[in-house]
């Protein structure tokens, strides 16, 4: 088993949709949370007309 899964966030880039990215990898964390992931890493990228968010989490009950 996996002790670390990524998780990978896809959106045509268009005006507000920074704030649009923001919001769902913001609720993604917070679900993964609740289930006992753990985060390790966000981060944003905007390439070839799409913004993409990359979340790095820690499964629970790994080490």
């Amino acid at each position: 088993m996996k002790a670390v899964e990524i998780f990978r966030l896809r959106m045509s880039f268009s005006p507000n949709s920074s704030e649009k990215i923001r919001k769902e990898a913001e609720d993604l964390i917070n679900d993964k949370h609740y289930k006992g992931y753990r985060l390790i890493t966000t981060s944003f990228t905007i390439e070839g007309g799409y913004i993409y968010a990359f979340i790095t989490m820690k499964r629970p009950n790994t080490y």
